[in-house]
């Protein structure tokens, strides 16, 4: 009778076990204009979860980009590799985002063997930035320098007013604004674009960006602002020549210097060990190499079509036009 009751106990606990499911609740504590924190509290069930924060609607175009050739069986497997990993209560935190911008938190989580539960989205939206009235950007030049080995550089500040919420700018050769591809039409289609994967897009506070740029040359600087109730502000704009190569100035930013060529993109000052990764527009990631020991790096862009990219440590940003 006793062996008989054991067996029954025994079927009991596996049929139980069997429908043991990993669960992750969670609280959101803060949200800000550049970040937020949430706790997560794992149920019994759950040896291991991990979170990771995505622009909204992103993630399955990032799984689509990077899951076969980092090896990501399911969307789950991404979340794993790239987000905070946790096995108890914590409180993650997530901070440089953009005011006033949709984000998703997927949360993957898994049992003892190894096996995932319902893969969990959390919808975030930081706070916007800004006022409700005219959103505006002031452009000044700051020096121009470089080499011919290395190239040139020209680095321009955006500086928006109170109003803004987020901002976007640019650089154009002033022969090519004045084709019938751009004109003042095309550049405020450009600016105004939506680009949720592009590192770098939408700016907030000062941006001191450096830009390649040959000598003795024509450009002009944009930029157009959007406030806290999504309205555009007007087109900045500041036309400017660049100097000759006699007497330039060598003295960079208190940041790293990125440099772009005709044929290669060359970076110093940067963290060794710390990743260089280069994008288009669209957010495609065409290039990515490692800082060596001595803080330099560099990759070709011979191959790349015409455009603007961004060069990114993920914390220095370098915008040129090829």
């Amino acid at each position: 009778m006793m062996k008989q009751l054991l067996t029954i106990v025994a079927l009991v606990a596996a049929v139980f076990n069997m429908s043991a499911t990993p669960s992750v609740s969670y609280t959101i504590d803060e949200i800000t204009t550049t970040g937020f924190k949430i706790t997560f509290t794992p149920n019994s069930d759950v040896a291991g979860y991990a979170a990771c924060q995505f622009d909204a609607g992103t993630a399955e175009q990032q799984f689509a980009m990077f899951g076969a050739w980092m090896g990501f069986t399911c969307l789950d497997d991404m979340v794993k590799a790239w987000g905070f990993n946790a096995t108890d209560a914590q409180q993650m935190s997530w901070t440089g985002d953009t005011p006033g911008k949709d984000y998703e938190v997927y949360v993957a989580m898994w049992d003892a063997s190894g096996a995932y539960g319902a893969l969990m989205v959390i919808p975030i939206t930081t706070l916007a930035e800004g006022g409700e009235g005219v959103a505006e950007i002031t452009i000044t030049l700051g020096d121009f320098g470089g080499d011919a080995e290395n190239g040139y550089y020209q680095w321009v500040t955006y500086t928006p007013n109170d109003q803004v919420n987020i901002y976007h700018d640019m650089l154009i050769l002033k022969s090519a604004y004045e084709t019938e591809d751009w004109g003042d039409e095309g550049i405020i289609s450009y600016l105004t674009e939506e680009r949720p994967s592009v590192v770098g897009w939408d700016l907030t506070g000062v941006d001191n960006a450096q830009w390649n740029a040959d000598p003795e040359t024509e450009y002009i600087a944009f930029a157009m602002a959007k406030n806290a109730l999504g309205e555009w502000g007007p087109l900045a704009r500041l036309e400017f020549k660049t100097p000759g190569v006699t007497g330039i100035s060598t003295v960079s930013a208190s940041k790293p210097v990125m440099r772009v060529s005709g044929s290669e993109v060359t970076a110093t000052g940067l963290k060794a060990g710390s990743e260089l990764s280069l994008y288009d527009l669209n957010g495609r990631l065409v290039g990515k190499t490692t800082v060596g020991s001595n803080g330099e790096a560099s990759f070709g862009i011979g191959q790349l079509s015409k455009g603007v990219y961004v060069v990114t440590d993920g914390t220095n940003s370098h915008k040129f036009v090829k």
